[in-house]
């Protein structure tokens, strides 16, 4: 017998994505998916209204003759999936297009218009989430005490009240009749900006803090009457301990989820916050290029805020399996 028969056969080993990476993966694969159908959608529903952009480029006064060479130059006579592959061929380059109404770079508009957004955004999502997390905590472990009832009263009040009205009262209160804060855009740089922004912060703030305080008061009380929670008590161990080592780690993965699900509606309805205070920030910026039917300006805007809207939910992703372990060992390749 040949010493090759009396070898056992070794199996080629098989090579096996780590499960986070498997995970990553997959979630990359959706989201470009899902980009891709957001640039359909997008370039089917404005082209598929009506009016045109040439008349916005060349105004009221435009003759036909004006119009047909704007549509010339700006390849609008061209054939729809023409003009939609043009503008993915444009994408992958990096390139997002030329306003037709600004005259500048796609690129250049958004990043200026997400220089007054992001510092709003940023500023709103922090303080709505600790705060609300905090003021959900504290009513968790004071159930029924006053401090309870003027939170979950602040809550409802905070909840039913439209951002706009929000908006239009503290502008009111505190520009208008105290004087204290500007109403109306985002200042010229440093100090002046931060007051500027103050009263949208504020605004925001007060509307989504409602929110999360309520999610944070129900899923913090829910973990203070879990059997663990009376178990540790019953050993003498301390409050500060309990909250630190049971209920922050089991409410990890829903407060992750809550933030997550918090900056991305604040990613898409900051739109009204900046109409009431007159900032020219990312929301404004796509109204005026909806009504200007500015294309490159509305598809550059929403493939932007598409991909924040992705990249938030991975990371909130990864990070609530990073966080919890029975979401990791469910990820694990089955042997």
């Amino acid at each position: 017998m040949s010493q090759d028969l009396m070898t056992p056969a070794v199996a080629p080993q098989r090579w096996v994505i780590p499960p986070l990476a498997r995970m990553i993966l997959q979630r990359l694969a959706a989201a470009m998916v899902v980009l891709f159908v957001v640039t359909i959608l997008i370039f089917a529903f404005i082209h598929a209204a009506p009016g045109g952009p040439e008349q916005a480029i060349g105004g009221r006064e435009a003759t036909p003759e004006l119009l047909e060479a704007i549509r010339d130059a700006n390849h609008l006579n061209d054939p729809l999936w023409q003009q939609y592959v043009s503008f993915v061929t444009s994408l992958l380059q990096g390139d997002l297009g030329t306003s037709y109404t600004r005259r500048e770079p796609v690129s250049t508009s958004i990043a200026t218009a997400a220089g007054v957004t992001i510092p709003l955004l940023l500023a709103t999502w922090v303080l709505s989430t600790v705060i609300g997390g905090m003021l959900g905590l504290y009513t968790a472990r004071r159930q029924g005490s006053r401090a309870d009832r003027a939170v979950i009263g602040f809550t409802v009040v905070g909840a039913s009240s439209p951002v706009f009205a929000t908006g239009v009262l503290l502008s009111y209160v505190f520009g208008v009749e105290l004087g204290w804060l500007p109403t109306l855009g985002a200042g010229e740089g440093g100090l002046d900006t931060v007051t500027h922004l103050i009263l949208p912060v504020l605004t925001t703030t007060i509307v989504l803090m409602a929110s999360t305080t309520r999610f944070a008061r129900i899923r913090f009380g829910q973990v203070l009457e879990e059997d663990q929670v009376t178990f540790a008590r019953s050993r003498g161990l301390s409050s500060r301990y309990i909250i630190r080592t049971i209920v922050l780690k089991n409410s990890g993965v829903q407060m992750i989820t809550l933030a997550g699900a918090v900056l991305v509606a604040m990613t898409g309805g900051l739109v009204v916050v900046e109409q009431v205070y007159g900032l020219q920030g990312i929301g404004t910026l796509l109204i005026t290029g909806i009504t200007m039917r500015d294309i490159p300006v509305v598809q550059g805007v929403t493939l932007v805020v598409a991909v924040m809207v992705v990249v938030i939910n991975l990371v909130v992703d990864i990070l609530c399996f990073v966080i919890d372990p029975r979401l990791r060992k469910g990820l694990e390749t089955p042997s």
